[in-house]
């Protein structure tokens, strides 16, 4: 490890290196993603010591462009300012070179990139990551719209199938909440009012309680409250690693999550974590079987990421699924069934008996889906959910207009003379 955050200093993360002419010195992001934003920084290190030397106060991925130029965040619009890549220090007034530049907030990435013979390409301010979450029967035709344009994240059916769960980014704020929407009455509710990152709404089979993952401590940690709002949250579990939800089981005892690279679960109860499944590789979005006694999900073991079954809760037995890739499983509520997205954006299909002993047989694709892209690997992962009866499908699909075009800009390093 060549650096970590600093804890003290409410630095939560590390992230987006460029290196400086040398090859040996970088540029990198010490950010806060739980909603403090004073705390982000532009920082210098190195690959051969420990050494770091502040830079300037900004959020989001930074460059150097040659012969002298640091390019940072700041306020929705992208600065530049002469900087010494030899001593590391800033001089002179930033100056705004493109406004409205586009902002990821979930993995604070700004969309740009910049050279030393005055070119600039950057992304303006658009509906960026703006989907519709839309009905789909087993053939891929379009049913109705559930959920209009938003920046929605995750999404996750009620048990009985009249609201949506979903963690939502306000494009204004750029902060991130859990919210549940009424089919039926077109009814939206806000669960959550944190600064911090909410994703990850998992739902109790009763439909009574959502659980879902926070970052507002040093890591994303589980969190419950009522589907209703009619409770403040209160901590489930809270370690030195992030923990994301990812399935209830039927009989309402256990959570599975995600721990790390690791698959574990606890009772409800008294949340007591236990270690479910653990292998060389990542493994996520971990799904009970509707009988509890099996649990689908994806692991990169291969190289790719393909969909295995083992036996809950020993984690006996493994099972391939998928045989040329795919991620987020999804049971059918009679268990007769096991969904799951393909690399190619197909939703699939494979018969399952899954009783006392499993069996599975060959895949099928049911229709071509076109679900957003997810920002985020670790805490966007269900961009689709299924009705119990395995015939409607629900889609977080991308709004092909959505996407704002690039623009060029030439000879920008002239508004720095």
């Amino acid at each position: 490890m060549i650096s970590a955050p600093d804890r003290a200093q409410g630095q939560d993360s590390l992230r987006w290196p460029f290196f400086l002419p040398d090859g040996v010195h970088f540029l990198y992001s010490a950010i806060n993603l739980s909603g403090n934003k004073q705390v982000d920084s532009i920082f210098v290190s190195s690959l051969d010591s420990n050494e770091k030397h502040f830079v300037i106060k900004a959020g989001g991925s930074a460059m150097y462009a040659t012969p002298g130029y640091l390019l940072f965040y700041r306020d929705q619009t992208l600065f530049a300012q002469h900087f010494d890549a030899a001593k590391f220090t800033v001089s002179g007034e930033p100056v705004p070179i493109f406004p409205d530049v586009q902002f990821a907030p979930r993995i604070a990435r700004v969309v740009f990139a910049a050279s030393g013979t005055g070119l600039l390409v950057a992304q303006r301010v658009g509906d960026w990551g703006s989907s519709q979450v839309v009905w789909f029967d087993r053939k891929g035709q379009e049913t109705g719209i559930a959920l209009k344009s938003g920046i929605y994240g995750n999404i996750s059916l009620s048990p009985d199938g009249n609201t949506v769960a979903s963690d939502a980014t306000d494009s204004a704020s750029q902060n991130t909440d859990v919210w549940t929407y009424n089919l039926g009455t077109q009814s939206t509710k806000r669960l959550t009012f944190d600064p911090a990152i909410e994703s990850m709404p998992t739902w109790s089979p009763d439909g009574r309680h959502i659980i879902f993952s926070s970052n507002r401590g040093q890591h994303f940690a589980l969190y419950e409250k009522n589907s209703d709002g009619s409770s403040e949250e209160t901590l489930l579990h809270q370690a030195d690693i992030d923990a994301f939800p990812t399935s209830w089981s039927h009989d309402g005892k256990y959570l599975l999550y995600e721990s790390g690279a690791e698959l574990r679960y606890g009772t409800i109860s008294d949340f007591q974590p236990k270690l479910f499944l653990k292998t060389q590789s990542t493994l996520r979005a971990g799904q009970f079987s509707p009988d509890g006694r099996w649990v689908a999900y994806a692991s990169n073991e291969t190289g790719r990421w393909e969909i295995y079954v083992s036996a809950f809760p020993e984690g006996r037995g493994k099972w391939q699924i998928s045989s040329a890739g795919g991620e987020q499983p999804g049971w059918r509520g009679d268990g007769t069934e096991l969904f799951y997205l393909a690399p190619d954006g197909k939703i699939m299909s494979a018969p399952v008996t899954a009783g006392a002993n499993f069996d599975a047989r060959t895949p099928t694709a049911l229709f071509q889906a076109y679900s957003r892209e997810a920002a985020s690997a670790t805490s966007e992962q269900f961009l689709y959910d299924v009705s119990k009866d395995g015939q409607h499908f629900l889609i977080n699909t991308q709004i092909k207009s959505a996407t704002a075009p690039m623009s060029v800009v030439l000879n920008w390093a002239s508004k720095l003379r």
